[in-house]
Formats: C-alpha cells, structure tokens, sequence
C-alpha cells in the first residue's frame, strides 16, 4: 500500500512540466509561446525574467506587461501488453489512465522602471506546476499496485483485506495539485559607452501542494474515504546576468539562476491509513528548484528581421527533487530554441520560433501521472500596437512529446499540449 501512494506522491515534485526542465518552469510570458528563444530579449519587460541585464538596453519609461496562458492537455499513461495479461487479466479495470484538464489561469506580469544607463525591476509568475491534475475514473498505475498487493494478502490468507485492495483498484479517483509561484526584484546597469550590462536580481518563491485519493472500499479501514494532505514551502535565491552589444545589431547574454531550496512542511492529514504510509503532520522533504545557466544571442540580420538563439542547462543533479513518500533521482536538462521576429509595419510584427528540450529523466525517475518527456516545440504569434506605447500580444504553442515505451518494465507514458496566450505592454514615457 505504502508503494501505491508512493507512485501517486511521486508525481507531486515533477507535476505540470510544460516547457523548461524537470521541475523549471520557461513559459513565463505571452512572448514566450510567440517566440521561445528569449534570452537575449531587451526590448520588451519580459526581459525582467529571461535576460534581467537587458533590462539596462530597454527605452526610456515605465514598463508594465501583464499575460496569460490557457494550457490544452492530455497526461496519459498506458498498460502494454505483458502486464495486461499477469496484472489485470480479468479484472475488468481499464489499463489507460488520462487527465485532460483544462488550466484558465495562468498569469504574469512584469515591470521594468528604466532611466538613462539603469533600470529596475519585478516580476512575477508561476515558476513550477502549473495547476490540478484529475484522475476521475481512476489510474491504472495505481490500480496495478492495489492488485499486486490484494494478490500478496491473498496468498497468506488476508482475504478481507484483499478484497477491499481490489474493490479500490476497479473504483477510486486520484486530485493532485501543485502550484509554485515566484517573483523576482532586482536592478541593472549599462556602462562601457552602451557596450555592456550587468544585473543581479532576488527571487522569491512559494509553493503549495496537495493530493487526494478517494475510494468508498477503504472506508472501514481509512475511517473515511479519503488519504488526503496539503503540503506548503518557501525558498529564495539570486539572479544573476550580464548583456553585450559587441558590435552594432548583435545582442548577447548569459544568465544564471541559482539553486532555490524549497522544503514543503505537510499539514491537514486525512485518514487512518495516512499515518502508516509515513504522511504525517509536520513532516519535511525538499523539492528543489534547480540551478539554471542560459545562454542568449540575437542579430537584426536586416533592419524588420531579428533572429535569435537560447540555450538553457538546468542543474537538476545538485538539487534534491523529492515528494512526501520518495526520492527521485534525475540527470541535468537542456533546451536550445531558435526564433525570428519579423516587423511588417509599424503597427504589427510577426513571430515564429522552435525548441528542443531534452530532460533529465531516467529508468528509474519520472511520473505516471505527469510525464515528463523530451520534446520539440512550435511556437507563433502577433504583436499589434493600435496606439503609441500600447502593444497588445496574441501566441500559441504546440508541444510535440516523444513517447516513453516500457517505463517500469510496464507503462507508456505520453502527453499532448497545446498552449495559447494574449498579453498587453504599456510604457508610460517619463
């Protein structure tokens, strides 16, 4: 029982990955689905997360950017074959699980003071998760546990409580929630007659998590039908970046975000049964936000046409990613993106860009419930500006998966996303 929770908790610390590494998060603007390679960005107030010295390159003025995202989904994990037949042979339960819940809010704002060679500024957003996954009609990962385990009861003569294993495996329902929001404040200055920039920035972060998994057929022994928690943590870190302009046309940049350690504290314990699966009040476990080094260029090829490039390397090996019931284990992340803005006239502009994103998972670490899988992405979109200092922003994203074939010896993990977003800039000109 303890090892079926375990896989349910496991989802918590990689839940709702949709562009970045394991547990970082990059889809941070509605620019980012209209171009993914941002990191080299220093027009617009976006940069105040992708490239914070480029903030110091930015026109004079007040800059506010506010965004949101709606996230299509489809998380799916799947029996093959050979399980079929020794795990769920004539039990009559489903071998594929799904969740296609639709996330509506997923905001963000950014805000860049910029006056002569210095800029400060903020931002704010969802840095990890993302929002709530629903098994309503149950998982076949976790049904497969109850099973195997109801056939060990079983076989030492345990028969009332393997029934009650196997009236949950065919009825139960699985809610895990996850949500890290994060903001960042910090300041940049250019020197060297406009050829160079640094900025430092601190950021904040504070993640909430919960799960429920509900059955009627624990009830005589849970004392309800709930095993239930809340879980909340707060980390810090530091930002750090420089941005130069060697020669005219070409913008260049690194950035590194350090390691934020976020140790989550559980609360609101529900069910007997809680207790001995080691989810208890008051207990710790880390799930880190790894340290992240990104690399940014771009060139004004001719003057309506930008191409840009962006690499991200996410440390995830020197962080500790683990839920309430396991430890996890991944190897370092690496995304690289291409992209082209193109000006039509003065009023609109056009953007494609293209990512590749290879994560750190393992044989032995990812989630049945949140697939965490390699990808290739498209992203596009427009910007119009109706008036002086208004600019209004429309993208989508389609996420391209790799399936996982065999994972555990017994599953196939997949997912399709599509994203969309509108976002609008303002510059008050003082």
């Amino acid at each position: 029982m303890k090892r079926t929770l375990a896989f349910a908790a496991a989802a918590m610390s990689v839940a709702f990955a949709f562009a970045g590494g394991v547990e970082n998060k990059t889809n941070m603007s509605t620019g980012y689905l209209r171009n993914p390679s941002r990191n080299a960005e220093f027009q617009r107030p976006e940069a105040a997360f992708y490239n914070i010295a480029g903030t110091a390159f930015m026109n004079d003025g007040l800059w506010i950017e506010a965004g949101n995202q709606f996230v299509f989904k489809e998380y799916k994990h799947e029996i093959d074959d050979a399980a079929t037949e020794t795990i769920y042979n004539g039990s009559g339960i489903e071998t594929s699980g799904s969740d296609t819940t639709t996330v509506w809010l997923y905001p963000d704002l950014d805000v860049v003071y910029h006056k002569g060679d210095f800029a400060v500024f903020a931002n704010f957003g969802i840095y990890a998760g993302g929002g709530t996954l629903n098994f309503d009609d149950g998982s076949p990962a976790i049904s497969g546990l109850f099973l195997q385990k109801a056939k060990a009861l079983a076989a030492v003569g345990q028969t009332q409580a393997a029934g009650i294993l196997q009236g949950a495996a065919k009825d139960h329902s699985l809610k895990i929630n996850s949500i890290t929001y994060g903001g960042e404040v910090g300041g940049a200055y250019k020197f060297l007659d406009g050829m160079l920039s640094v900025g430092a920035a601190f950021r904040m972060v504070y993640g909430t998590q919960s799960m429920e998994l509900t059955s009627s057929a624990i009830k005589a022994l849970n004392g309800g039908d709930t095993i239930s928690y809340d879980a909340k943590a707060t980390g810090f870190g530091g930002v750090f970046g420089v941005h130069a302009r060697p020669i005219d046309k070409l913008d260049l940049s690194v950035q590194y975000s350090t390691i934020n350690k976020i140790k989550y504290k559980v609360d609101n314990v529900e069910g007997n049964l809680a207790d001995g699966l080691g989810i208890k009040d008051g207990k710790k476990f880390n799930t880190d936000l790894p340290a992240c080094l990104g690399f940014g260029a771009s060139y004004n090829v001719i003057d309506p046409l930008l191409l840009s490039f962006s690499c991200n390397y996410y440390f995830n090996k020197q962080a500790t990613m683990d839920s309430v019931l396991g430890e996890t284990d991944y190897d370092n992340s690496i995304e690289f993106a291409l992209g082209a803005d193109y000006r039509i006239n003065e009023m609109v502009s056009a953007s494609l860009g293209f990512s590749y994103s290879k994560q750190g998972t393992n044989d032995e670490s990812n989630s049945y419930f949140s697939p965490v899988l390699d990808s290739f992405t498209v992203g596009g979109g427009v910007e119009v500006t109706p008036i002086e200092n208004l600019t209004l922003t429309a993208a989508g994203m389609w996420v391209n998966y790799f399936d996982v074939e065999g994972y555990k010896d017994m599953f196939k993990l997949s997912k399709d996303l599509f994203m969309a977003s509108i976002g609008v800039t303002y510059r008050l000109p003082f």
